[in-house]
């Protein structure tokens, strides 16, 4: 805290190498079935809020120094707890202005799809709620950020621009990991290993176009504890993605689609996985924004998860569980409209048709006998930078 203090000294003093900032934002829920961040099918619940304080140094012309400590409240999955988004040193090894390339060493955000970098700074995502196929609240930590190196770079090509982005490091695991794959918090603890994630974009000259794709590869090594669910032993949980995205803008219009495959191989760790360990889960969304007035725009969604791209409708899993054939599989229709009052604040409301329960929190919905295939979800929020 020390640092995020000094950076605003030595920037009301006037030196613009330095710089600290911060969001606050509020959010309430509140839905007819089902649970959403809280306990938001018996009341409103305003268990959904975040406070981010970051802070940067250029402590040379090519070295940079950021980091942000963030306290999120997400229903049962985020308790509020001091969290270390990313700590890094960011050394600029290209001073050309037509390409740029560097290497960013530390706990270092993770480049994987369109939003996931700026995924907790509200006035920058498109909505209260990412679509939740892709970018999961459930593991957010297992998304954001690693320990480790990336390696970055942007080139001229043929009138346009590619950027790539290579990182290797350890992911941030939690207890959230394993209700995110096992769906359930057993007595033994995932130990986080090394992994790979890349993603190459090209950019029209006009940055009116991008088209992505980003590739990963890590596993997470289990430690069974002393009850040993499941029969399982120590091994691996073996993950690998895919994401291909595509933009486009307007000054007016934007239409973002991202579709990725998520494939989780299990069975090393034997068990009840020895047989039916691997899985690949599907997801893709369409989206819209239209800026319709000044500080004013609407968005329309739609966003869809399929837990098991083999078991689209779940059958399966309900044979093999006692939870219902829709908790492997979500249809999200999604109507917002935000409004930025000001510089400093901005504020979003959103109503969500949904069918199917496949990405909600275990943790907020422990009884499976009580989810509802057919729901609503209405969210407002609040947000302020400083």
């Amino acid at each position: 805290m020390f640092l995020f203090v000094s950076c605003n000294t030595l920037a009301q003093e006037g030196l613009s190498d330095w710089y600290w900032g911060g969001v606050l934002t509020q959010g309430l829920s509140r839905t007819d079935n089902n649970n959403f961040s809280g306990k938001s099918s018996e009341r409103v619940s305003s268990d959904f809020r975040e406070l981010a304080v970051h802070a940067t140094w250029r402590a040379t012309s090519q070295l940079h120094l950021a980091g942000q400590v963030m306290s999120r409240k997400f229903g049962a999955v985020d308790n509020g707890e001091l969290q270390l988004d990313y700590l890094l040193a960011d050394f600029g090894l290209s001073s050309d202005v037509s390409r740029e390339y560097g290497v960013r060493i530390g706990r270092v955000k993770l480049p994987y799809g369109f939003y996931n970098e700026t995924r907790d700074v509200a006035f920058t995502r498109p909505s209260i709620a990412l679509p939740q196929s892709i970018y999961f609240n459930t593991t957010r930590e297992l998304q954001l950020s690693a320990d480790g190196m990336m390696l970055y770079g942007n080139f001229p090509i043929a009138g346009m621009r590619i950027d790539i982005d290579f990182l290797i490091g350890r992911p941030r695991e939690s207890v959230n990991t394993e209700y995110g794959y096992f769906r359930a918090d057993f007595s033994g603890k995932f130990e986080d290993d090394l992994g790979v994630l890349s993603r190459v974009s090209l950019v029209d000259g006009a940055d009116a176009w991008v088209m992505g794709v980003t590739l990963g590869q890590f596993d997470l090594i289990y430690h069974p504890g002393p009850i040993g669910e499941l029969g399982l032993n120590d091994g691996k949980v073996s993950i690998d993605v895919a994401i291909l995205g595509g933009q486009y803008n307007t000054e007016s219009l934007s239409f973002t689609a991202e579709y990725m495959l998520l494939s989780v191989d299990r069975s090393d760790l034997g068990g009840a996985f020895e047989k039916n360990g691997k899985s690949t889960s599907e997801s893709y969304y369409l989206q819209a924004e239209y800026r319709f007035a000044k500080n004013w725009d609407f968005m329309l969604r739609y966003d869809v998860f399929f837990l098991n791209k083999n078991d689209r409708n779940g059958f399966k899993a309900e044979q093999r569980s006692s939870r219902p054939a829709y908790s492997q599989w979500t249809k999200d229709y999604t109507l917002g409209i935000g409004w930025q009052a000001s510089p400093n604040m901005s504020f979003r409301a959103e109503w969500h048709s949904i069918k199917g329960a496949g990405w909600l929190a275990i943790q907020d919905n422990l009884d499976a006998s009580k989810l509802e295939k057919d729901w609503n979800l209405y969210l407002l929020q609040a947000a302020y930078r400083f």
